[in-house]
């Protein structure tokens, strides 16, 4: 691996971890991410044929067939299907275009699957990356969130507002509180659940500690509710495999109960995820609060004998919640034709009015590409998990960071269906990272260290 591969690899995670939708830096015709998606591919293609590589499955994965690949190339197959689909539906070109090409971002899966090892481009070099690059986007949030808040929440907060949209090219979102949620959130999310696990195993840096403050400020500021549920069930995941791993070696249910009560390090984490789950809940209530309101009003009746007054509430007009619910409506009625459950109705599908911003990834996925896509997307979501249990089964001792990992992917799964990331590129990267290294962690053997 040469010193502009290295380079290029770190640009592309840059990009990805804090780029928002991609299109931070924009050429009119393409975008910088899309500029170095087909970068780091033609790099690898030229990798393959100076090396005279298209039969060495080491260097050219494209060849290289596991489950993890043949799952991409059956997605990337159902991909085009999608695309003819809408089509033949005379939905609009530039809408299924834009959708194939949007989730075309698995290809990248075959250099990365090359790239992504220990000797070339570590996975320790790139949660470095992550960790900096989640810091810098928390403090970028949290900075713009404090300013729109006092120096510029009065009249001039349209001129704040256009500003900072017109810096970062429309791609920042604020909330009626003034606060700021930024697609890159997504990776602050990830970068607190690592960084989390790793200061409660006391394996932490002053980034991690940094990460924890900042990181959940910039989120709580976000008012983005799917985050502090990702979160709550990633904490839930790193328990479930905290248990495990501390009492599989044990036989019986007595002497298993015995050891967790006696690790004085897992009573501690325990009773702290414990207390993190609980306060969750309430963060999610006034965030509620924060972004739709509520107010009271006085209501008077009179009687003949005296006048009485009351206050009463009125409920919480949650206009996410019911744009939503007229998405599952819509899609109900999209899913009832046997050809469109089984086949999906295509790219370019308008759903409840809408052809982008669904807001809720898999049914989007069901709906465009049904039954068939649905459960190769499924399938692929398996394969994460298996790859590591296999390995685990095989004697390979789950590290801080692959318990951090998993929580942090079934977080995003419930994520994903609240506010979709998952059939984008800033969720597909972390996706197809995940894939490589589970892989990889798969083809272990005994005695082989990992980072």
């Amino acid at each position: 691996m040469n010193k502009f591969e290295k380079i290029l690899l770190s640009l592309f995670f840059i990009e990805l971890f804090v780029g928002g939708g991609g299109r931070l830096i924009d050429f009119h015709i393409v975008s910088i991410r899309q500029v170095l998606f087909l970068l780091l591919l033609a790099t690898f293609v030229v990798r393959i044929i100076k090396e005279k590589a298209i039969f060495n499955k080491d260097i050219n994965t494209f060849f290289r067939l596991n489950p993890v690949s043949i799952g991409i190339y059956a997605l990337m197959g159902w991909f085009v299907v999608s695309s003819l689909i809408g089509l033949l539906h005379h939905h609009p070109r530039g809408a299924v275009v834009q959708a194939f090409f949007r989730v075309s971002f698995f290809v990248l899966y075959f250099p990365l699957a090359y790239y992504i090892s220990k000797d070339r481009f570590s996975v320790k070099r790139i949660i470095t990356i992550l960790k900096y690059s989640a810091l810098a986007v928390a403090i970028f949030t949290i900075t713009v969130s404090l300013l729109g808040k006092t120096v510029f929440s009065g009249d001039n907060f349209q001129s704040f507002y256009d500003f900072m949209n017109w810096m970062m090219n429309d791609d920042l979102y604020f909330r009626p509180s003034n606060s700021v949620f930024y697609k890159s959130h997504f990776y602050v999310l990830v970068a607190l659940i690592i960084s989390l696990n790793a200061i409660l195993n006391k394996k932490f840096t002053k980034v991690d500690i940094a990460i924890l403050i900042l990181g959940s400020f910039s989120l709580i500021w976000s008012e983005t509710r799917g985050f502090l549920l990702a979160f709550m069930l990633s904490v839930f995941m790193i328990i479930v495999l905290d248990v495990k791993v501390l009492v599989d070696p044990l036989k019986g249910l007595s002497r298993k109960l015995q050891i967790l009560v006696q690790s004085k390090q897992f009573i501690k984490k325990f009773v702290i995820l414990i207390v993190i789950m609980v306060a969750v809940p309430f963060l999610y209530q006034n965030m509620t609060l924060d972004r739709f309101g509520s107010s009271t009003v006085d209501q008077s009746s009179t009687t003949h004998v005296k006048k009485h007054k009351k206050k009463v509430t009125k409920e919480v007009n949650d206009v996410s919640v019911n744009a939503r619910m007229k998405f599952i409506v819509a899609s109900k009625d999209i899913l009832k034709h046997p050809t469109n459950l089984v086949f999906g109705s295509g790219y370019g599908t308008t759903i409840a009015g809408r052809i982008t911003g669904i807001e809720m990834s898999f049914l989007q996925i069901l709906v465009e590409q049904g039954i068939i896509g649905f459960a190769t997307w499924v399938f692929l979501f398996f394969i994460v998990y298996y790859n590591y249990y296999a390995a685990y089964r095989k004697g390979y001792k789950l590290t801080t960071l692959d318990i951090s990992f998993m929580a942090a992917f079934m977080g995003i799964l419930l994520l994903t269906n609240i506010n979709p990331f998952i059939n984008n590129p800033i969720g597909i990267g972390f996706f197809l990272m995940l894939l490589v290294v589970s892989q990889n962690k798969k083809q272990f053997k005994l005695n082989e260290e990992f980072e």
